[in-house]
């Protein structure tokens, strides 16, 4: 029977992975949250994706149990339908001049676009075996979040990765019968069955 991995990291992977591929030689992709030393830094070509958000995504949720059976076909365990998770990610680069930064977004910004859902090669883990990562760019700017994070605004964007994260199996599950009775009568017990009909003597 599958575990449940950790579906977080292995989309944090997948993204680098796949955001890697389109980028120059020696800029690299990092999780990084914002920071205020970013300013006296020492910038190196990065693109940098930090995770602010998880929310529950309704979207493609379906009904149901899955089963797992054994050689003989009997249901030893099974959990129920997996639930979405939609992870958000601030976007943003790194460079030693502004207009690397942009070069290196536009990149980035390209391969997410046309991508409905990260590609199979870039997954690793469950998330290679099982649904789909949806893919999408927020149609909202991360202006709020640099206030939040007390940094000034720099050129970004919003990725929205929506996961499915499967159900713990649950293998509380009665054993299969080993045999079965048939009966083709009731017994009945005797002060209920009916009593013999009564003879009658002339005298």
């Amino acid at each position: 029977m599958p575990n449940t991995g950790d579906v977080i990291s292995e989309v944090d992977d997948a993204l680098c992975v796949l955001i890697g591929r389109a980028l120059p030689e020696g800029a690299a992709v990092r999780l990084d949250p914002p920071k205020p030393t970013w300013q006296t830094e020492r910038p190196s070509a990065a693109i940098d994706l930090f995770l602010f958000g998880l929310h529950n995504d309704p979207s493609g949720r379906e009904s149901g149990w899955e089963e797992f059976r054994d050689e003989r076909g009997a249901v030893r365990a099974r959990r129920p339908s997996s639930r979405r998770c939609a992870l958000s990610y601030l976007v943003t680069a790194r460079a030693a001049k502004v207009s690397e930064e942009h070069t290196l977004l536009d990149l980035a910004l390209r391969t997410l676009l046309f991508a409905d859902a990260i590609p199979r090669d870039c997954l690793s883990g469950d998330l290679a075996e099982g649904e789909p990562v949806a893919l999408e760019v927020s149609t909202e700017g991360p202006g709020d979040l640099w206030s939040s994070l007390g940094m000034p605004a720099r050129a970004a964007f919003v990725l929205t990765a929506s996961a499915a994260f499967p159900a713990p199996v649950d293998e509380d599950v009665a054993p299969p019968a080993e045999k079965m009775s048939l009966r083709s009568g009731q017994n009945v017990p005797a002060a209920l069955a009916p009593s013999a009909p009564r003879r009658w003597v002339r005298t």
